[in-house]
């Protein structure tokens, strides 16, 4: 659930009360009022006080229903992991929290849409080739995420990251909010862990949502398989089976390990691709793989490396220009409380240091 300050607002005016005068009765400043109008949630005793002054519940404020506006798929999970009724409302109520925000967006206009006859390897193929042209990876190189990100924000899908609730049991997540197509990328996630999901909700994003059934098997597989296709070309495919081939598994396993070190990516992705060319082959690297991820951080880690609000300003700038450029145009309409919520920054960063430097990106200052 999650406050509605303009609610406080528009009761208070149905009612009869001003603003000043509320703020009288509840021996608050006029300022506070204007805060709680703006996204901050009053503490208890405030909120049963305004309840009482104003003769609704307290959930009045929290209304529970999704708004049209809003639509949460809910596609990828991480591991095994099914989709629950606390999944899908704590991914609800994650992207209500970006509602007034998109709102206040420009429009996003006519948005790319990459339409197929066939679900089959070869639409497959040609979707991921388009896509990693307009991502502007080599031909010869397996996907990293600085040009997955690029993708996304090419393709006009926003990202947002955030520290996901324990119940949303993902890495990321596709959604729409007010026309606009996002993606929420859990900062949890190691960078071995979060290309190919990325990848599988971009291809959610762009697919044509007449073709694109949820919880259809052969939707989700036909996402799988462009996602892996993006993620490994073909030269990188068979340069790795030329490397293993004919080795003892000990040794394709290790091969494997150095080549996945080297190249940033999950051992299991390349693994997929290799079966394309030799269906046999059974390597067992959940222990090798378990090891990989050690040397490699999460996005937050990466995000919020050295707490230095202008190093995590340009990051987030680079990864997601699509979301802080809306962020840094709409500051001044709520309090600095919600600007960190936008941002998911919780204890990681001051607030409002975070917001000087989005205020210098508005002024130009900033280049």
């Amino acid at each position: 659930m999650a406050w509605e300050g303009e609610r406080l607002k528009a009761l208070a005016k149905e009612k009869g009360t001003s603003l000043t005068r509320l703020a009288v009765l509840l021996n608050v400043s006029r300022q506070t009022v204007n805060d709680w109008i703006k996204g901050q949630v009053p503490k208890g005793s405030h909120l049963m006080s305004i309840s009482k002054i104003l003769d609704v519940p307290p959930s009045f404020f929290f209304p529970t229903q999704l708004s049209v506006n809003i639509s949460v798929p809910l596609h990828r999970k991480r591991g095994v992991a099914k989709i629950t009724e606390a999944m899908r409302r704590e991914a609800e109520g994650l992207a209500k929290q970006y509602e007034k925000l998109f709102k206040w967006a420009p429009d996003p206009g006519l948005v790319p849409v990459l339409r197929i006859d066939h679900r089959d390897r070869k639409s497959a193929i040609t979707m991921a080739t388009r896509l990693r042209k307009l991502a502007g990876i080599e031909t010869d190189k397996p996907m990293d995420y600085e040009h997955t990100f690029r993708l996304l924000a090419s393709l006009g899908i926003t990202t947002i990251f955030r520290y996901f609730p324990k119940d949303i049991k993902g890495y990321a997540f596709y959604c729409k909010i007010h026309k606009h197509r996002v993606v929420f990328v859990n900062n949890d996630t190691n960078l071995l862990d979060l290309i190919f999901p990325l990848l599988h909700e971009t291809i959610h994003a762009i697919r044509d949502e007449e073709d694109s059934v949820l919880g259809d098997p052969d939707e989700e597989k036909f996402c799988d398989m462009v996602a892996n296709l993006i993620q490994f070309p073909n030269a990188y495919v068979k340069l790795v089976y030329n490397t293993i081939k004919g080795r003892r598994k000990p040794i394709q396993i290790n091969l494997l390990k150095n080549f996945s070190a080297e190249n940033s990516h999950s051992m299991f992705g390349i693994i997929e691709q290799l079966k394309e060319l030799t269906p046999s082959l059974d390597l067992k690297v959940g222990g090798a793989n378990t090891n990989l991820k050690k040397q490699f951080q999460s996005i937050g880690d990466i995000l919020f490396k050295d707490k230095d609000a202008r190093r995590y300003v340009h990051i987030l700038r680079t990864l997601s220009p699509l979301f802080i450029d809306i962020v840094a145009r709409n500051i001044s309409k709520v309090t600095t409380r919600k600007v960190g919520e936008w941002l998911g920054l919780e204890s990681q960063l001051d607030a409002k240091q975070v917001i000087d430097e989005l205020q210098k990106i508005c002024s130009g200052v900033a280049s």
